[in-house]
């Protein structure tokens, strides 16, 4: 190897181990997780999906709980932003209004958590 390709292959991974230190000192996204989630619909007909979402870590975090379901080939996404005491659960709900139990027969609830910070 020669002078060159060291001193650059080094300059790099020392870029790269002062980032993870750096990303390391923000929130860790195993803080909060999504316990489960349930598909129901209301007296109405409307869809609704249910989140349980859970801080496992003891201090306060906050996220934004993304609803993307599949509803007959087509993702309908909804964000709702939350906000968890230490070691507590929260359920989450979003209704979708358009979408009726006759129009939906094949529903794939897909939750997931973005921009997991702490509060």
């Amino acid at each position: 190897m020669d002078r060159r390709t060291f001193l650059a292959r080094g300059a790099g991974a020392a870029g790269l181990l002062g980032l993870a230190g750096c990303l390391g000192a923000s929130a860790d996204p195993a803080a909060l997780l999504v316990a489960s989630t349930d598909v129901d619909f209301a007296d109405d007909g409307s869809l609704v999906i249910e989140a349980i979402v859970s801080n496992v870590e003891t201090g306060r975090y906050a996220a934004t709980v993304v609803f993307g379901p599949e509803i007959d080939g087509r993702t309908r996404e909804r964000t709702v932003d939350v906000t968890l005491d230490a070691n507590s659960t929260r359920v989450v709900t979003v209704t979708y209004d358009g979408v009726k139990r006759a129009g939906a027969p094949d529903v794939t609830p897909h939750v997931s958590l973005r921009d997991v910070r702490r509060a």
